[in-house]
């Protein structure tokens, strides 16, 4: 079969990304010594390295490629997995206290080095995969069973698709549901006819399409095929295409289609807040003589109030009450009492010399870690809007409300991305919530730290604010 394939096809990517590292390896070795022959000691490193690496991608899927995925997917697979193997190892070299008998330079080049080289050889792997597939190799072959009409219609959906990863062998009547051609899409066969090809090894995957009056066949069909070795897959009523389907979960012991998740919830939620907590609190202690001095600075330069409270929306569109340093002058009416919806802008006649550059460091934003303490917000997530700005974007750009399914954030993935400060288009507004929704589908304790550390260059380079 062509699934025997795909095995060989992983073992060889598996074999080349192993023979890589061994290189890397060697060569770290080298130019610290000069020789090429490894001792014992870097030699076990070595397998020590490549063995946890090929489990941890093994584990993450990275060596699957019957679905079609990204190629970009699987390189920062390689990527994330190899970076997790080198964090286990130098963490083992210190617990059994063998760090000493292994050069700096070489943790670094295997740390780097590999790092580079692996997504090399994975890009350029998965380059070749997609040329061959188009070919026809390297490809599942599909067959589609069940109601004829809906057979027709899902053949000529794959026979119009691009994608190589898969290939059609052809559409089939299911038992007692005819044998008809369909405006010239023929069937090759019932059901029985499938199963001549399935014993010939010819077919990795079926897709049953069954019309809800053909019950009895799909059931009969079902238990059939799983006698079979292949996998079989149901096609979701056409009335769900194009909505995201997120797996197959029971509610109340009936089966039913994930279509969302509360995207932080559970023990998720737990380990989010307990980080806000520990580094909330270490950032506040850490920060508390900046914090004093900008607000001595701001009753000097402005006078009373020191700090700038607003009503935000949070999570679940919950009010509340959004501290920040005041860097304007307070002759401004506030838009949430009635005001103009009026963005700081460049050179804005409203923000001091001091609100300047408090605004232009993110300075201003400090005192909100006095909301994350209290838990109306987190250190990331998507920022906090005015509630007129929410007023007014709600009602023009979809997803805009599901961004309050999480908490708001000091700084978030869209600020990291280009959009920090003013948004004084619709069009840049609506790829901040892209980039909101983006981080709230995938979030992760490591995307938080990842954040994190690029907020640090983003305020550094001072992009975006004034």
């Amino acid at each position: 079969m062509r699934n025997g394939s795909l095995i060989w096809l992983a073992v060889g990517l598996a074999a080349l990304e192993a023979s890589t590292l061994f290189i890397i390896n060697m060569i770290g070795y080298a130019v610290r010594s000069g020789s090429f022959i490894l001792p014992e000691r870097y030699l076990l490193a070595g397998l020590f390295l490549c063995a946890l690496y090929l489990l941890c991608g093994s584990n993450q899927g990275s060596y699957s490629f019957h679905r079609g995925e990204d190629d970009r997917i699987h390189a920062m697979q390689s990527l994330r997995c190899w970076i997790g193997t080198m964090v286990v190892f130098i963490v083992a070299l210190f617990v059994f206290k063998i760090s000493e008998d292994f050069s700096r330079f070489w943790l670094a080049e295997m740390v780097f080095g590999g790092g580079v080289a692996l997504v090399f050889v994975r890009t350029l792997a998965l380059a070749w995969i997609r040329r061959v597939r188009r070919s026809g190799w390297f490809s599942a072959s599909i067959a589609v069973l069940g109601s004829p009409s809906l057979v027709k219609r899902e053949t000529l959906a794959l026979i119009s698709s691009r994608g190589g990863a898969s290939r059609l062998i052809g559409g089939f009547a299911g038992d007692g549901l005819g044998n008809e051609d369909l405006q010239g899409i023929p069937l090759l066969g019932t059901e029985e006819s499938l199963k001549r090809i399935i014993a010939a090894g010819r077919v990795d995957d079926v897709l049953l399409c069954y019309e809800p009056e053909h019950e009895e066949a799909f059931r009969s069909a079902l238990a059939r095929l799983r006698d079979q070795p292949v996998n079989v897959r149901l096609r979701l009523p056409h009335h769900l295409e194009g909505i995201p389907v997120l797996g197959i979960d029971r509610v109340a012991g009936q089966a039913g289609i994930v279509l969302a998740d509360v995207p932080i919830g559970g023990w998720s939620s737990v380990q989010k807040r307990c980080a806000d907590l520990v580094l909330g609190s270490a950032m506040l202690v850490a920060l508390a003589p900046v914090m004093l001095a900008i607000a001595l600075a701001i009753l000097v330069t402005m006078g009373r109030p020191v700090l700038f409270r607003q009503r935000r929306y949070g999570f679940n569109n919950d009010e509340f009450m959004m501290l920040k340093f005041r860097t304007m002058r307070v002759s401004e009416k506030d838009p949430d009492d009635g005001g103009p919806l009026k963005q700081a802008t460049r050179n804005d006649p409203r923000v001091t010399p001091l609100g300047h550059f408090l605004r232009r460091t993110s300075l201003d934003e400090l005192p909100q870690l006095l909301n994350v303490l209290g838990g109306s917000m987190s250190l990331i997530g998507p920022r906090p809007h005015a509630v007129s700005h929410n007023r007014y974007y709600a009602g023009i750009i979809d997803g805009y409300i599901g961004r309050h399914r999480v908490k708001p954030g000091i700084t978030g993935w869209a600020q990291v991305n280009g959009l920090r400060g003013e948004t004084d288009t619709v069009e840049k507004m609506r790829r901040r919530v892209e980039l909101d929704l983006h981080y709230i589908e995938n979030w992760s304790f490591g995307f938080d730290l990842k954040i994190l550390a690029l907020t640090v260059i983003e305020v550094g380079t001072g992009r975006s604010a004034y």
